[in-house]
């Protein structure tokens, strides 16, 4: 059975997809983000993504206050199976509302946002480790601690989100509802819907990273690139 993730927050936006490369992830020993920062305002709502157990609450270095849930069951993971854990970075002083060991449901709030610990503004940090069970039950693993990531997974594809199809064509000047999901699918924040150089810029690169022509304007085989 597979890992389902609901989402963290009512608004989905992401500021920053996993395995982004920059010095400062490399200052960290990694080969890049080993998580998903999505947009969240100061005390915006944050709850959990599934069932399972509160391992975790508290301040933990450059994530500052965070909190972790663990799964009580196993799921596929690789050729077999693993337990998960979610964790929730940069969280507001004094708005946890969960404790160590307490039982959760996917959707439960948790906490709020904010910017505590290394960060520059407020947004929630999202990870997603698959790990196994020590000897004790209080040890627990990540399976793969040596990836680059500390044993983190890009979460996206454990999301349970409805795929958008793409039906119009845009270029710079465009508005509208689809534009704004075109900024969505290519990580663009703040969403506001308007087709600007910003934007222009974004699909220029993921044309270029998917061998198609350069040119900034979402025409047929940069939507079918899309919708696949």
């Amino acid at each position: 059975m597979k890992l389902i993730l609901k989402q963290p927050l009512k608004i989905w936006q992401i500021n920053q997809p996993f395995g982004n490369a920059s010095p400062l992830y490399t200052s960290f020993g990694l080969k890049g983000h080993n998580g998903i920062d999505f947009y969240a305002l100061d005390s915006t709502e944050i709850y959990a993504t599934h069932d399972g157990r509160v391992t975790f609450t508290g301040y933990d270095g450059s994530g500052g206050l965070g909190v972790v849930i663990r799964t009580t069951e196993q799921f596929d993971y690789g050729d077999g199976q693993a337990y998960f854990k979610s964790l929730y970075w940069h969280l507001k002083r004094d708005s946890i509302k969960v404790t160590g060991g307490q039982t959760v449901k996917a959707g439960d709030l948790i906490a709020l946002a904010d910017n505590t610990g290394r960060s520059t503004g407020a947004h929630l940090h999202f990870g997603l480790k698959p790990i196994q069970k020590g000897e004790e039950n209080w040890v627990w693993f990540n399976l793969s601690p040596d990836n680059g990531y500390n044993g983190a997974v890009d979460p996206l594809p454990y999301f349970d989100i409805s795929k958008y199809v793409f039906t119009k064509f845009m270029k710079f000047g465009s508005k509208g509802d689809e534009v704004k999901e075109l900024q969505k699918a290519l990580y663009i924040g703040p969403v506001d819907g308007i087709f600007g150089k910003v934007t222009k810029g974004a699909v220029i690169r993921y044309q270029l990273a998917n061998n198609l022509v350069g040119d900034g304007i979402v025409g047929k085989l940069t939507r079918n690139m899309l919708n696949s």
